[in-house]
């Protein structure tokens, strides 16, 4: 490996102006390592009081706001300039943190930025984003170049640096690629140094959590600028075996074209034909390129033979032998049908490649039948077993109305067993209450005193009622042929509150005549009320007078 000095590590590639711009001696060549940078709010504050500007724009990254000079953000940054034209205050979209933009802000500001392995990806990326290819001077130099110089002179030269890189790369996908194709550059340098498996080893976690989209991007520009793809295809090889089940097979196909086999080894390719994670168009490639590749290694060695057999026959004689001849024309022949079954073959995958494809549009049209037709069966098993519920629950609610009416039946039956039992005991105390009252009164008087059997006697088991010269004669009760019978019930229940309500009224209507004559009978034109006895033989009586 070359030494320090040859690297110009050492060396300088700019002049430190802004400490021997008074100095007439020749200028030295700049540093790749200048002093520690001055903090941008003191290097504001300096070019505040050296110009008396105060600071005229706001520009906000990621959250933090940096209030700057205007113009010396324009001389350096062509994309400042084009933003700030009309503006004072912008918010940067891109992907730069506010770190960085800090240091490439104290550059605007004239300050000699120190960069290390750990911020030249970002300060990279930062100055192809802002356009840092202004200069304020002939020999100034703009970020972008600055840059450029260290990652060419340093970096790519020291494989524990490449490593670095490429981690912090990584991060910054996919502008590290799009902007200065940083991600390729570091695995091509990691390639020329010879240890690509150890570098593999290295960086095999920080590959395997790629996306699909910005591996492919990486592949891109790889596969432009390496001569040999033996490097991409380990690469490719061990993302498909960590990610095999996290990629369709679409995107597998795609990631494993970027590989050349016109660009594999002999070693690869036989390794790519063994390889059962690779889909089986690239293999099939690789077997045909491995084919080729040898017929080509036999034609390359058959013309030195013939020319050796003409030249020893010459100095024999001059004659050509028939063997060689023939030999040549066997070769030939050879390299014809190998072609020839190379077009075949390529025809034949193609076909299969059509027949596979249309054998999974009807796969996935009949899964989506499938899928579509369980959605059916689904519905209408649904659609069945509302209904059994529905049925379970009108069932259900018959039986429990069928429980609820014989309960509220029973319930009404006896409570009109009761009505009546108490209906009855009344009807009894008055009709007792009716007769001791009567006795009460007539005891005294011996012309009014009704002998045993007469009308009007306690023996007497009948009432007769006179209303408006019409008589009722009740002599006993009426007797209901069963319990369960409603109406016999009903109808049991209103005589019995008729002969009660009767009792009532003929016992208040005998204590208010007694009280107006004084000898306890009672006339009134058309009613006549009396409680009489009446044998079995008694024919009817007449009423009291």
């Amino acid at each position: 490996m070359s030494s320090w000095n040859e690297l110009g590590v050492v060396d300088t590639i700019y002049e430190e102006e802004y400490e021997h711009s008074s100095s007439s001696s020749p200028s030295l060549p700049p540093s790749l390592y200048s002093s520690p940078p001055t903090p941008l709010h003191s290097r504001v504050e300096s070019w505040s009081l050296a110009t008396r500007q105060k600071t005229d724009v706001k520009i906000y990254v990621m959250g933090t706001c940096f209030h700057l000079h205007k113009d010396p953000l324009t001389s350096r940054s062509s994309y400042l300039k084009r933003q700030l034209a009309e503006l004072s205050e912008i918010t940067l979209p891109l992907n730069i943190t506010a770190q960085t933009f800090a240091i490439v802000a104290d550059f605007c500001y004239g300050t000699h930025v120190v960069i290390t392995p750990f911020n030249v990806a970002p300060l990279r990326i930062a100055a192809e984003l802002l356009g840092m290819t202004e200069t304020n001077g002939k020999r100034d130099e703009n970020l972008k170049q600055i840059t450029e110089t260290y990652f060419r002179r340093i970096i790519t030269v020291n494989r524990e640096l490449v490593r670095v890189v490429f981690c912090s790369c990584l991060r910054l996908l996919p502008e590290a690629e799009t902007t200065a194709f940083l991600v390729s550059r570091c695995v091509e340098a990691l390639n020329s140094t010879g240890e690509s498996e150890e570098m593999l080893d290295g960086c095999v976690d920080d590959v395997i959590n790629l996306a699909a989209e910005d591996f492919q991007m990486v592949g891109e520009s790889m596969q432009c600028r390496l001569d040999s793809h033996d490097v991409l295809y380990r690469i490719v090889d061990l993302y498909i075996k960590e990610r095999s089940s996290m990629i369709t097979e679409e995107q597998k196909i795609e990631i494993c074209n970027l590989v050349d086999c016109d660009k594999l080894s002999t070693q690869c390719l036989v390794h790519a034909v063994q390889n059962p994670r690779l889909p089986l168009r690239f293999i099939v490639r690789a077997m045909l390129i491995e084919q080729l590749n040898t017929r080509r290694t036999l034609l390359r060695t058959t013309p030195t033979t013939t020319n050796h057999q003409y030249a020893c026959g010459h100095q024999t004689g001059g004659s050509v032998s028939l063997g060689s001849i023939l030999y040549r024309d066997a070769a030939v022949r050879e390299a014809a049908q190998l072609k020839a079954e190379m077009d075949t073959t390529n025809s034949r995958i193609e076909s299969l490649e059509k027949e596979l494809a249309r054998m999974k549009k009807l796969l996935q049209k009949s899964e989506k039948e499938r899928i579509s037709m369980e959605k059916k069966l689904l519905q209408k098993s649904e659609v069945e077993t509302r209904a059994m519920e529905k049925v379970k629950v009108s069932h259900k609610s018959e039986k429990l109305l069928l429980e609820s009416e014989g309960e509220i039946k029973s319930g009404l039956g006896s409570r009109l067993e009761e009505i009546l039992h108490e209906s009855e005991m009344e009807e009894r105390s008055i009709v007792k209450s009716s007769a001791r009252s009567a006795s009460f009164h007539h005891e005294g008087r011996e012309a009014n005193k009704i002998e045993k059997g007469e009308r009007g006697s306690a023996s007497f088991a009948g009432f007769r009622l006179h209303f408006g010269g019409e008589r009722t004669e009740k002599s006993s009760l009426p007797k209901f042929a069963g319990n369960n019978n409603g109406q016999g019930l009903i109808n049991r229940l209103k005589g019995t509150l008729w002969m009660s309500k009767t009792a009532s009224r003929c016992n208040s209507q005998s204590k208010s005549t007694k009280k107006k004559n004084g000898n306890g009978d009672r006339s009134n034109g058309d009613e006549d009320i009396g409680v009489t006895y009446a044998p079995s033989d008694h024919k009817r009586s007449r009423s009291l007078g």
